[in-house]
């Protein structure tokens, strides 16, 4: 056929960011044609998140806002909210959108073939319009969550890969799935059981990334800690080792690889030793922790690990590491919880060199096993108690940021490389700028994760757009990160 126009909308995770990528470059190849405004589009695709009931919420009101923008656009709904829409249940009287076509998960990898596909059969369904609530919400063929999981589940890892990334700092996919039931945590309902993606084809599409110019890459997966479970291609340190020795030879020095997320428990002496070992890794670990009570833990079905597991391992790296960033997820409010836990979570945040840490204040999942405890947290005070975590971390981080200021020397990947060598504007410090951002200057981030704001330099000594890594002095702090700029390559 024809070119055909297409817009994407993605929400949640960075795998989910692969996968939209994914289909980018697959809809590129059959003719697509990416535009900026979803009216323009003939196709507008909705890649969903539902990790927490706001989550789903949001691509419910997507479908509603694009449906209204884009009205003759065929508008395809995917991701792990889409079996979720196709129960969804409106109140009486609502007027609410539909899409044309709803993908679950499972199915998500079938959108490869085009969005203009016969998509018809099990697991996807046709729907259309924007009917009122007294119109049956549509339903998906195998529409059980038991029957979604034992389908994903029959999957090889799915197809999806990429050769480039519209952000700078692409993410790469190793994983996809998870086992365990976090009694808070619709994931594995939607996601299935783990899978592991080949180590070759990981290592292939970490070289093509690099030699496309990108800085810094990002080790992705739903759950890395599950990462080669039932397959004999070795568990996650294994691959890390792996990839950095066959990337380190030629991109040390030049690029770098991040760990998107790990559990407490993966950091024994293997993991440790993987983390010293690997030349091209950011002194940087981001911790799937969740609380700091062991209590509140136990209720999560997350008692296969302690905080205090993750308090040994930073003090063993800091030999070795005496700079890191440190971030972590975090639930407060979670059924049961209480001021003693609340005060065991903030002591814990005290102990630790944190950086920042995303605090979600705990969301209600039907179907998930928390969902019916005792012991349910008023939303008020869910609120307070997420706020006061959120200054606890606060604190910490501009500890955090105050130490940095210090550094002499950093390596910053740029978010826009291409800025330096399309700026003609030369950006002299003076004391009315110190400690601000300002539009001459381009995002981006050092090896510790510190958000940092570039200053572009003076014209003639810009680094290229395939500059790679940058080395950086920092000279102020702003409310969210560092001003720095650039200094001569050693």
């Amino acid at each position: 056929m024809s070119a055909w126009k297409f817009y994407l909308v993605t929400f949640g995770c960075k795998v989910n960011q692969y996968e939209t990528q994914s289909l980018r470059e697959a809809w590129l190849a059959q003719g697509g044609v990416e535009c900026s405004a979803p009216a323009e589009a003939d196709v507008v695709c909705v890649n969903s998140c539902a990790i927490t009931s706001k989550g789903e919420r949001d691509a419910r009101n997507a479908v509603f806002r694009l449906r209204r923008e884009a009205p003759s656009s065929r508008l395809i709904l995917t991701g792990c909210a889409a079996r979720l829409f196709a129960d969804y249940k409106p109140r009486p009287g609502a007027i609410w959108a539909a899409p044309d076509l709803l993908v679950p998960q499972e199915e998500k990898s079938r959108l490869l073939h085009g969005p203009w596909a016969d998509l018809d059969g099990e697991g996807v369904i046709q729907s259309a319009g924007m009917p009122d609530a007294t119109t049956p919400a549509p339903t998906v063929a195998a529409s059980t969550p038991a029957q979604a999981k034992a389908q994903a589940s029959k999957q090889a890892f799915p197809p999806f890969q990429i050769s480039a990334f519209k952000r700078a700092r692409p993410v790469l996919k190793v994983q996809d799935g998870c086992a365990h039931r976090c009694t808070y945590c619709i994931v594995p309902s939607t996601r299935g059981k783990p899978r592991s993606r080949p180590v070759d084809e990981i290592v292939s599409e970490a070289r093509r990334l690099l030699q496309a110019g990108h800085a810094e890459i990002m080790v992705s997966g739903i759950n890395l800690g599950q990462y080669g479970r039932g397959t004999d291609t070795g568990d996650f340190w294994n691959l890390l080792r792996t990839l950095d020795a066959a990337l380190a030879p030629e991109f040390a020095g030049q690029a770098r690889l991040r760990i998107s997320s790990l559990e407490p428990g993966q950091l024994d002496q293997q993991g440790l030793d993987a983390l010293l070992a690997c030349r091209m890794l950011c002194p940087h670990l981001h911790i799937s922790l969740q609380h700091g009570s062991q209590a509140v833990l136990k209720r999560m079905g997350r008692g296969h690990y302690t905080p205090a597991m993750l308090e040994h391992a930073v003090s063993a790296l800091a030999s070795h590491w005496p700079i890191m960033g440190l971030g972590a997820d975090i639930i407060a409010g979670f059924p049961g919880e209480t001021e003693d836990d609340m005060r065991q979570l903030l002591e814990l945040i005290d102990r630790l060199p944190m950086s920042y840490a995303h605090v979600f204040p705990y969301s209600r999942r039907p179907g998930t096993a928390a969902d019916r405890f005792d012991g349910q947290i008023p939303h008020s005070l869910k609120l307070e108690r997420a706020a006061r975590l959120r200054e606890a971390v606060g604190r910490k981080q501009q500890v955090f940021l105050a130490e940095q200021l210090k550094l002499p020397r950093m390596l910053v990947a740029a978010d826009n490389p291409q800025a330096f060598a399309d700026s003609t504007t030369d950006v002299a410090p003076t004391p009315e700028s110190a400690g601000k951002t300002k539009k001459n200057s381009v995002k981006g981030v050092n090896e510790y994760y510190a958000a940092c704001s570039i200053r572009l330099p003076a014209p003639g000594k810009r680094p290229g757009a395939d500059a790679g890594l940058l080395p950086a002095r920092p000279v102020a702090l702003t409310e969210k990160g560092l001003v720095v700029e650039l200094v001569e390559q050693k």
